[in-house]
């Protein structure tokens, strides 16, 4: 048996400073730092502060291993899996590198779990100015608590937020439930798949577990707001790794369920682009059969997507290009707009 009761796995790169603040809300947890084993797995940092602070947590700390990648992988999946082969626990946690978890995420999370596979948590929005929780599809609901996913399909609209999942260890692996390496949706993958195969499932839905920090400055941004043609298409290549999942399990009724928000939200980030229009046009004609095969209108974006998915469906992918620069532009007034409101509201204040 661990002497452990939860590993944290982490990957990093180029951290910095974000280290100190993540390791010291570890050892500030109520479950006690000594129950929990820390494992980083650096994806070979270029930053010597980032270098020199892992070393010291290796050396400073019994309970923090450090794993340092000979090749750049470029994503976090691998370091993930790395790190889950390393830990001891019998209950293992992914969290990011530049986040924090609240003082009692732990002990409520490994006293709620029991003999469930996996417990999901809820989490914060942590923006330079405000935090605001967020607030799911359950609303104000409390604990959700299913013996398997046909009990509650709309789990699989849960936030894939893999870092507020705890997992039993033996279940992913006996399951063979492993990151995508090379490319990002690696955290829907895991989720959808952890869904699809668990035998009890809780949701606190009412405990807020993390701290997640929403970092899109020109300076400073996570990853999911690097809005360049290599990651955009990571997710697409993550996406039809999800769908090649789900046939291998037989799982394809799922499908809309599982990416009514996702297939939306990555068009969305194409409008947010910078993208030249020819890489554009390549990205719609390779996104074809995965909306076609799985989209549905996403009530959050009320609509506004659904003229530009009909021209991918119909291949007119030339008016699909023009049909998203312009909502570009329809997003720009919206952002200004939101941007001046802001300022008014601050200068009668």
């Amino acid at each position: 048996m661990s002497q452990y009761k939860i590993s944290v796995i982490v990957s990093t790169y180029n951290t910095g400073n974000y280290l100190n603040e993540f390791l010291n809300s570890i050892k500030s947890q109520s479950i006690g730092f000594e129950n929990i084993e820390v494992i980083f797995v650096d994806d070979k940092s270029t930053d010597n502060y980032t270098l020199d602070l892992l070393k010291d947590f290796n050396e400073s700390y019994e309970n923090v291993k450090v794993k340092f990648s000979d090749v750049n992988s470029g994503f976090p999946g691998k370091g993930r899996n790395t790190g889950l082969k390393l830990a001891d626990s019998d209950y293992v946690i992914f969290a990011d590198h530049d986040d924090t978890y609240t003082k009692n995420a732990f002990e409520v999370m490994y006293d709620k779990i029991a003999e469930n596979d996996m417990l999901i948590s809820n989490f914060n929005q942590v923006y330079p100015n405000k935090t605001i929780p967020f607030k799911s599809i359950y609303k104000d609901s409390g604990e959700i608590r299913v013996l398997n996913i046909d009990d509650d399909k709309n789990l699989l609209r849960v936030p894939a937020a893999i870092w507020t999942r705890l997992f039993r260890k033996d279940f992913l692996i006996n399951n063979g439930i492993y990151f995508l390496e090379g490319m990002l949706a690696e955290d829907v993958y895991v989720a959808t798949y952890s869904c699809l195969k668990a035998n009890g499932i809780i949701y606190l839905n009412d405990f807020y577990s993390y701290n997640y920090k929403i970092r899109d400055s020109k300076n400073d941004k996570s990853t999911i707001h690097v809005r360049n043609r290599k990651y955009i298409e990571a997710i697409l290549n993550g996406y039809y790794k999800i769908d090649e999942m789900l046939m291998d399990l037989e799982k394809t009724t799922y499908g809309e369920t599982i990416f009514k928000s996702h297939l939306t939200s990555w068009l969305y980030t194409i409008v947010l682009s910078k993208l030249e229009d020819n890489d554009k046009k390549e990205l719609f004609i390779k996104s074809h059969d995965i909306f076609e095969k799985y989209y549905s209108s996403d009530p959050f974006f009320k609509k506004r997507y659904d003229k530009l998915v009909d021209l991918i469906l119909n291949n007119k992918f030339d008016e699909a290009v023009i049909e998203s620069n312009r909502l570009e532009k329809i997003q720009k007034n919206m952002n200004n707009r939101s941007l001046l409101s802001k300022i008014k509201n601050k200068l009668v204040r």
